[in-house]
């Protein structure tokens, strides 16, 4: 339970800190919503008993002055009634924005600065379905479910007070039927959860099928392929499986619910028995009898929802720690990166007895990896797929550290170079680039955004790439959105999608330029033309290509191949030629 306050705790933390004024006003209002029932029970009281004292005497118990108080009272408290909540409607949705802004925003901050490791590893896919499901809602479900706690409390506090009136026993009477519905209750809440946490791999396949038959990344391979039934009669087997266990489940706690609830109904019809007998043998007045009556059914439903509050809030409990666990993945502040990047770089980057794996993996990817990629040189990097190449990359990007050895550049450790320098030094364009859904413009300047997007900056990288006149001649030139997704954009083809990436790249003025399959979607004409100038546009830059084009790999000063995940041979396009080795190899089976 210790844990389980500590979650209560934080989550109303949250609510507290992103709008606290608007936290104090839903307060109040809940406990003037608490009270007013009560009021309005006591005034019916107080009329019945004036009626029935008219009725069997001719006298009234209250003056016409006070009668006519009690009606403008009655009046007012059902206005108030009404007002409050629609008020509260009004305030919770405004608090609900704030709400769920502050937690979108503790999300993007853990989201953009933790490790780039966890989007690769499944563990932390799991924890971070969990969280993204329940963020949106839980946290402001805990606050608003322990405010209406508050308000179940208060008018049950002041129901049970008058019950007490009637008979000191009715409060131990009361408690002793609440126990097997919140003992049941509360137990329910643990086996769902249970069932949830188990059951987060299925509904992320669940999902992942539904996304291949709705997105539009998949359509095509879709119809091609003629996968769509196969995939739909997948995603349905998936789902029977998913909602069948939890079917079980809910048939078993409505069986138990239904038996609990008989239990407190005959509890009930007990205490109306006693208070039909307390007015028969004149010990209440007709009116006290109403007043009862009308308390009991009134406080058996407060009750129900008291209970119900306290079950939800355990089960809120219990799925905020998913919340939580995500918010609490450790995001290390290297504070010893805080070297500066060489500028301009002398001598050249080294890798010295580099070896590396994923996390939560054995097999190595790379292994005692040694080169040095002298200053302003082209490399191209040549070996088989699941070879490492890509991965060398990364750790070049500074997306993985070694797992041992060093990577250097002019004797300065990779890894303790500041963050934004080593993103303004290093520019990479992946195989599986972005497409930016947003104006030319901008898909050319987020290559880096530290520097003004000035017309003429933007026009020269997208030269350089090969796309600026396809852009000039677009509806809103360079202004215009990109993609598919919003109103009045223009659609690329892939291989213009990789001119934009490559502009995007020679945007930023890095000192290392990576291209990861730089020409794999471009056409014979315009691979040509950026061949012809490439040597332009990497000059005073480092470069490393990645490629299994011969016409891209010619470009390179040197040829590195990486074969069984270690360097097996370098040199020239000339040179490899002449050695009966791998690359060898690799260039007589592209032309066979």
């Amino acid at each position: 339970m210790k844990f389980s306050i500590k979650n209560i705790t934080r989550a109303l933390r949250i609510i507290w800190k992103s709008s606290p004024l608007w936290s104090i006003v839903n307060i109040v209002l809940s406990i003037i919503k608490g009270v007013l029932p009560l009021i309005l029970i006591y005034i019916v009281k107080l009329v019945i008993d004036n009626v029935n004292m008219i009725v069997s005497t001719g006298k009234p118990l209250l003056t016409d002055g006070d009668m006519i108080n009690i009606f403008v009272l009655a009046g007012v408290f059902f206005l108030l009634n009404a007002l409050t909540g629609s008020v509260n409607s009004l305030i919770r949705e405004k608090q609900s924005y704030l709400v769920n802004d502050y937690i979108q925003n503790l999300i993007h901050k853990k989201t953009i600065n933790i490790p780039y490791g966890y989007f690769e590893d499944s563990k932390y896919q799991n924890i971070f379905y969990r969280a993204i499901e329940e963020s949106s809602y839980r946290p402001a479900k805990v606050f608003y479910g322990i405010l209406g706690l508050l308000q179940n409390s208060i008018t049950l506090g002041l129901i049970v007070g008058i019950l007490m009136t009637l008979h000191w026993g009715l409060l131990p009477y009361l408690i002793l039927v609440s126990i097997p519905i919140i003992v049941f209750k509360l137990y329910y809440s643990k086996l769902f959860y249970n069932l949830r946490r188990d059951q987060t791999e299925e509904e992320r396949k669940v999902n992942y099928f539904n996304r291949l038959l709705t997105s539009k990344d998949f359509a095509k391979e879709l119809r091609i392929f003629n996968l769509g039934d196969l995939f739909k009669r997948r995603h349905e087997s998936l789902k029977h499986k998913l909602r069948s266990k939890r079917y079980r489940l809910l048939k078993s706690r409505t069986l138990w619910e239904t038996l609990v609830q008989i239990l407190a109904t005959i509890f009930l019809l007990v205490i109306f028995g006693f208070i039909i007998y307390s007015t028969v043998t004149k010990r209440i007045t007709t009116g006290d009898m109403a007043m009862y009556f009308l308390a009991l059914h009134r406080g058996y439903t407060v009750l129900q929802e008291w209970l119900m509050r306290i079950a939800s809030l355990y089960e809120d409990n219990l799925f905020l720690k998913n919340f939580f666990d995500f918010l609490q993945i450790e995001v290390k502040k290297d504070t010893s990166a805080n070297l500066h990047f060489p500028k301009p770089v002398k001598q050249g980057i080294t890798f010295k007895d580099v070896s590396f794996k994923y996390p939560n993996t054995k097999r190595w990817v790379l292994k005692n990896l040694n080169i040095t990629i002298n200053e302003g040189e082209t490399v191209a990097l040549v070996g088989s797929n699941g070879a490492g190449k890509t991965t060398l990359v990364k750790l070049l990007a500074g997306l993985y550290k070694p797992t041992s050895g060093t990577i250097t550049v002019d004797g300065t450790d990779w890894t303790q170079i500041k963050k934004d320098e080593l993103a303004d030094a290093v520019s990479v364009i992946f195989q599986d680039f972005m497409l930016y859904n947003v104006s030319a413009k901008d898909n050319i300047w987020y290559g880096n955004i530290r520097n003004q997007p000035d017309d003429k900056s933007i026009h020269d990288a997208a030269q350089n790439a090969g796309i600026h006149e396809i852009f000039m001649n677009l509806p809103e030139g360079y202004d215009t959105t990109l993609g598919t997704l919003f109103k009045n954009s223009e659609q690329l083809s892939r291989g213009e999608w990789q001119r934009t990436a490559l502009a995007r790249s020679f945007f930023n003025k890095a000192q290392l330029i990576i291209l990861d399959e730089p020409t794999s979607s471009l056409d014979a004409f315009t691979e040509a033309k950026l061949i012809n100038h490439f040597k332009e546009i990497t000059s005073n830059r480092t470069s490393i290509i990645i490629s299994h084009r011969m016409t891209t790999i010619k470009l390179a000063d040197r040829i590195v191949v990486i074969d069984g995940n270690s360097i097996c041979e370098t040199g020239s396009h000339e040179e490899l030629l002449k050695k009966n080795g791998v690359y060898k190899k690799m260039i007589n089976s592209l032309n066979q």
